[in-house]
């Protein structure tokens, strides 16, 4: 079931991060949300543990690594005990291990540091509704993601391979017009596909198609994911980005 903000109250938000520079530039854009309470932050796994207990946010954002701690792995921690809690990440890390080792971690959301203070504002609005989010710049390396994966030739229960390769594309983001153009067909064809496919999922939403190819996945994979970090820089939060929002 989808979570639900009312625009009328505030999505509670903890900040991770091991930069107190990246945190002050969060909260100070932030601050200027009126939809947007900062409820706290952290620096280190262990502040990041105790706060999340205490303040069980609508959200956590957070760096791909947290000090000598995986933020992956913390991604994952916080899921599977606090599963109303959402995980948008906010790093400069665009490898495609990353972003895929995330998704399986159960994030929500993922955008990189150079987004405008808008972009990370909107994507906090929207995980704290339910929805998902990615950085459009990340498509590329989602997709590879895909098409280099083995999960085409595989069963998977209720869907063809046809069908998991259209909700591959759903999750990386692409439009309905995107995707006709991927598989060369019509957006006709794909919106009757879709219409099945949810259908026979006994779905209605794109969020909840993005969240069973992640749980398929999850299956496929198991929880061997490991982060592949990259150094990261000092960060702007003024530089614009372009999102695709489900």
């Amino acid at each position: 079931m989808e979570r639900s903000i009312q625009m009328q109250e505030r999505a509670r938000v903890v900040l991770i991060d091991e930069s107190s520079f990246v945190l002050e530039g969060l909260q100070l854009a932030l601050s200027k949300s009126s939809r947007i309470l900062v409820a706290g932050t952290a620096r280190t796994e262990q502040e990041a543990v105790a706060l999340v207990r205490t303040c069980q946010p609508d959200v956590v954002v957070l760096d791909v690594r947290v000090g000598p701690t995986s933020g992956i792995t913390l991604c994952r921690v916080i899921r599977e005990s606090y599963p109303n809690t959402a995980v948008l990440f906010f790093t400069s890390d665009d490898d495609r291990h990353t972003l895929k080792s995330a998704i399986l971690a159960g994030a929500q959301g993922y955008v990189l540091k150079d987004a405008s203070e808008e972009a990370i504002v909107k994507g906090i609005e929207i995980v704290a509704a339910g929805q998902a989010i990615m950085d459009q710049r990340l498509t590329p390396q989602l997709l590879a993601w895909i098409r280099d994966g083995k999960w085409t030739t595989r069963a998977s229960g209720d869907c063809s391979s046809a069908d998991r390769r259209i909700l591959s594309l759903i999750a990386a983001g692409q439009s309905n017009k995107e995707i006709a153009r991927e598989l060369n067909v019509t957006p006709g064809a794909v919106t009757a596909r879709l219409r099945a496919v949810y259908k026979r999922l006994k779905i209605s939403r794109r969020s909840e198609a993005v969240r069973y190819f992640v749980e398929w996945e999850k299956g496929l994979c198991g929880r061997t994911n490991h982060s592949h970090s990259t150094a990261i820089s000092s960060p702007s939060v003024l530089a614009r980005a372009n999102y695709h929002a489900d």
